[in-house]
């Protein structure tokens, strides 16, 4: 794994399986959280992490749940 950054860009660098265990550690994360606002920051996150993935399907956020 490879960590950069410049000003306020981090950039990681990981083999598919490291990510694969980001992934679940993330799902791990969001089927613990306290209550529900935390789950779906999880899950917004997800979304987020994944925005270039052509192969993710995002998640539907409720509404009461957006981070905006």
């Amino acid at each position: 794994m490879k960590y950069t950054e410049e000003g306020d860009t981090v950039t990681l660098e990981m083999t598919r399986g490291e990510y694969a265990n980001l992934l679940l550690a993330m799902g791990i994360a969001a089927g613990s959280a306290s209550d529900k606002k935390a789950f779906w920051r999880w899950i917004e996150f997800a979304n987020r992490l994944n925005a270039g993935n052509q192969n993710f399907i995002p998640y539907e956020i409720p509404e009461e749940f957006k981070n905006s």
